[in-house]
């Protein structure tokens, strides 16, 4: 173990000594990254590998912050606390792409942050992004029923023409599927973030690791790709902006369909 990460585990514990994590371990975790906050780093391993007393340091001293970062957002759909409650249930969940441990159980997904941002900054986030899903949810069915309302009237009376828009639209999304598929992972998530759950550029360039210029790039690259693989098969009738809408329709449609947006950090 380097003599950085000896020295952030002896402040951890001297910070939380109920927290009864070794040395070992949060070598392991750490691995060779160089955290910004490698305390919270420490206190959010130790939750991952199911130690009780972390938990409970975490819902101590991060739960007022989150409370209050997430009070705003929180009028639009439900209480804050129940936010909090439900971020730290997914937080607690375990991760199945990590090893399984002494216990038989696997990490919790806790585990994906990495010490990037303060903790409280962290869980506030995935606060959020419950909350933005589950605001866009209840806006879709009311857009919905109002759509349904003023339209039924007019597919009464022209059944055909409405069961031909339907068929145009599938055959686009079916389109803008493959092409959004052939995009890179990077561009994929970039895309996700910022027009699924609503994420901000420059958030979303510090979740993946991009600088802000490199968000711009990336995301103008993206767009001009999808907009090059949909004109293959439908010349002239797609734009940036066309594709720019696609993408956030059928992000949104992504969001909902998995329930949960990514935690990274």
């Amino acid at each position: 173990m380097s003599e950085r990460i000896a020295r952030w585990f002896h402040e951890a514990q001297h910070r939380w000594p109920s927290v009864r994590w070794t040395a070992a371990r949060f070598g392991i975790h750490v691995a060779s990254e160089s955290p910004n906050f490698p305390l919270d780093l420490y206190l959010s391993g130790a939750a991952s590998e199911w130690i009780d007393d972390a938990w409970v340091a975490i819902h101590t001293e991060c739960r007022p912050e989150v409370l209050r970062r997430v009070a705003r957002i929180a009028r639009q759909c439900e209480m804050a606390e129940d936010l909090w409650s439900e971020a730290v249930a997914r937080l607690m969940a375990e991760d199945k792409n990590t090893e399984l441990l002494a216990n038989g159980r696997r990490c919790g997904r806790i585990r994906r942050f990495r010490g990037l941002v303060p903790l409280p900054s962290y869980l506030s986030v995935v606060a959020k992004r419950i909350a933005l899903s589950r605001i866009r949810k209840i806006r879709i069915a009311m857009q919905y029923n109002h759509s349904a309302r003023s339209h039924g009237a007019s597919f009464a009376a022209n059944p055909d023409e409405s069961l031909d828009e339907r068929e145009d639209t599938d055959r686009f999304a079916r389109q803008f599927a493959r092409a959004f598929a052939a995009l890179t992972p990077l561009r994929q998530a970039l895309l996700s973030l910022i027009y699924g759950p609503g994420v901000a550029k420059g958030e979303a360039g510090r979740l993946l690791g991009l600088r802000d210029y490199e968000v711009s790039r990336e995301l103008k690259a993206a767009l001009g790709s999808l907009r090059d693989q949909l004109e293959l098969t439908n010349h002239d009738s797609w734009s940036i902006m066309s594709a720019e809408t696609w993408a956030r329709a059928w992000t949104e449609v992504r969001s909902l369909q998995e329930g949960e947006p990514k935690d990274e950090a």
